[in-house]
């Protein structure tokens, strides 16, 4: 299964719009309202063969939506990197 399967065609963005809806748009990186990508909570690059699965995704802010407020690039940043816990601002830039 290659990695472009995970970031785009029809099974990808049906699993992107559910996880939207069920996590809404607060980055899981950050804690910041308005990210617009989907990060794989497991990184397509450690497990080319994971399922398009919205629960195995979460909010975060990238290259294509940086976070307006702190105006980091989360997804970015993170990597393939572990999630070890969510990395909050201590104020709102």
């Amino acid at each position: 299964m290659s990695r472009a399967r995970h970031r785009s065609g029809r099974p990808y963005q049906r699993a992107r719009r559910a996880m939207f809806a069920i996590y809404g748009t607060v980055c899981h990186i950050c804690g910041h309202e308005g990210a617009g990508e989907a990060d794989h909570l497991t990184p397509v690059s450690v497990d080319p063969g994971q399922p398009l699965d919205p629960h195995g995704m979460r909010p975060a802010h990238g290259a294509n939506a940086p976070c307006p407020t702190c105006l980091r690039l989360c997804n970015t940043e993170r990597g393939a990197r572990p999630i070890t816990k969510a990395v909050r601002t201590s104020r709102d830039w």
